[in-house]
């Protein structure tokens, strides 16, 4: 219960200024010598990996197999909602957990606060759940969090950013989907773009020792310490609020239920999977291990880039601008970047700094699209990008937690999977372009030099979803 915040907009005022707070990443992140990781060498093998592109899938995907696990489950999330999606999966996890399959479940805590579901949940026999880097404000909302923050900077800009659920070592999903109906496509007010990969194959053994490297840190708090056990003579507060979820949407309970009893359909594809993983020497350091890790990876295994496709929702320069970019296409590649358009994106912040260079990546790249899809005047629904993805030479490709802007690089843990195999990169870039025109607007120069966004034969000389108040602000 937030005590202090009782209207919509002082809690929308609350999160907005936590979230410029958050974002703001230093300027100067730490120098790094020319041998940073030059060592390092990731582990590469063999595997299976099927993309799974719709949300209402991927929630369905992530259902059975908990129904299907025999021994244990372990998830790493940055957000869980106590939405019917958030409460479907922890329905499967309590049922898995009765059945004697232990579950071991680490939440980032900037969302969390008193959740009283998961105070219930951490005190369920076989269900052990962590809170990483925690807050000391838990009782007054956002407002306590901002002052806690302020106080606190230099430990709480961390924050857990990676994804995962694995069960019995054999099967995992990992992607940019966090938990909860708008990642899963069953939201009213607005729904993210986004995919996840299913793997199996040696690779889960890496994954499974970088979650109990975490796990076992300082830097994870045990749920009950910091919540607190529940009063064992009330009523369950999950089931009571689950109940009530699926009499406000039962029709969206009946399709979530309806999809998890279908067979799954996916197509795996046989690939090479390098995991590529961050440090936790990065919660004191700041240095960008996975981002350098990933980009030696690549230009290992890929030495010749020819062409490279860059998708973010958050696409921000560091201290030194979009280096990275600029470096492959000074070797000769021909770069295609895919972000959010204003209209695309949950977060104006991150909008309103991207396009003071938005200019800077239409010079450096063959192609720069927008996201913001066509939609019926009907659909009062928001649709945001969220898809983190890259393909190089149409061959190998990235998938996994990390954007690509100073924040992943410096302050949020962060991993994903280096993944060869030609077949699958044509799966990711034919899911990310399909019906192009209906997705995004490309932004190019006309012939006077001027930045226009173009989508068919329409065109647009403002950043499209913007205002002049909101392109005003934006220069602020």
């Amino acid at each position: 219960m937030f005590l202090f915040i009782q209207t919509r907009f002082f809690k929308a005022m609350s999160f907005v200024l936590m979230v410029l707070a958050l974002g703001a990443c230093s300027s100067a992140p730490p120098p790094l010598e020319p041998t940073f990781e030059q060592n390092w060498r990731g582990n590469t093998v063999k595997g299976k990996v099927a993309i799974i592109p719709d949300g209402k899938q991927a929630l369905a995907e992530r259902i059975r197999m908990v129904e299907q696990a025999e021994e244990y489950v372990l998830l790493e999330y940055f957000s869980w909602d106590n939405d019917l999606s958030g409460a479907n999966l922890y329905q499967a996890l309590i049922d898995a957990s009765l059945r004697g399959v232990e579950i071991k479940l680490i939440l980032d805590d900037l969302l969390v606060f008193n959740n009283p579901w998961i105070r219930e949940l951490a005190a369920q026999d076989n269900f052990e759940i962590k809170i990483f880097n925690p807050f000391a404000s838990r009782k007054i909302g956002w407002f306590g969090r901002m002052f806690d923050f302020q106080f606190n900077k230099r430990r709480l800009n961390y924050r857990l950013h990676e994804k995962l659920l694995l069960v019995d070592g054999n099967t995992m999903i990992t992607g940019g989907r966090n938990i909860g109906d708008s990642y899963f496509g069953y939201s009213e007010k607005a729904n993210f773009f986004d995919l996840d990969i299913k793997l199996k194959g040696a690779a889960l053994a890496q994954f499974e020792d970088n979650f109990y490297q975490l796990y076992h840190s300082e830097h994870l708090v045990d749920a009950q310490e910091l919540l607190g056990k529940p009063k064992q003579a009330k009523p369950s507060r999950f089931a009571s609020d689950y109940q009530k979820l699926k009499l406000a949407r039962p029709e969206v309970q009946a399709e979530i239920a309806n999809s998890v009893s279908q067979q799954s359909d996916l197509d795996y594809h046989q690939v090479q999977l390098t995991p590529v993983f961050d440090e936790l020497d990065k919660l004191a350091d700041k240095k960008a291990y996975f981002r350098v890790r990933l980009q030696r990876e690549l230009d290992r295994q890929v030495p010749q880039i020819r062409s490279l496709l860059v998708s973010t929702p958050y696409l921000m320069p560091n201290a030194n601008g979009y280096n990275a970019l600029q470096a492959y296409a000074d070797k000769g590649s021909e770069l295609t970047v895919i972000t959010a358009s204003r209209a695309g994106s949950d977060s104006a912040f991150v909008d309103a700094y991207y396009s003071q260079y938005r200019e800077d990546l239409v010079d450096l790249t063959e192609q720069l699209l927008e996201y913001q899809p066509l939609r019926e005047k009907a659909d009062k629904t928001k649709h945001y990008f969220h898809a983190k993805v890259l393909i190089a030479n149409d061959s190998c490709s990235y998938v996994g937690s990390s954007n690509f802007d100073p924040r992943s690089d410096h302050l949020n843990m962060e991993f994903g999977l280096l993944i060869c195999g030609e077949s699958l990169a044509t799966e990711l870039h034919n899911y990310l372009v399909a019906d192009m025109q209906q997705k995004y607007w490309q932004v190019i120069r006309d012939q006077q030099g001027q930045v226009q966004w173009r989508r068919g034969a329409e065109v647009k000389t403002k950043p499209p979803g913007t205002t002049s108040l909101s392109r005003s602000i934006d220069k602020v």
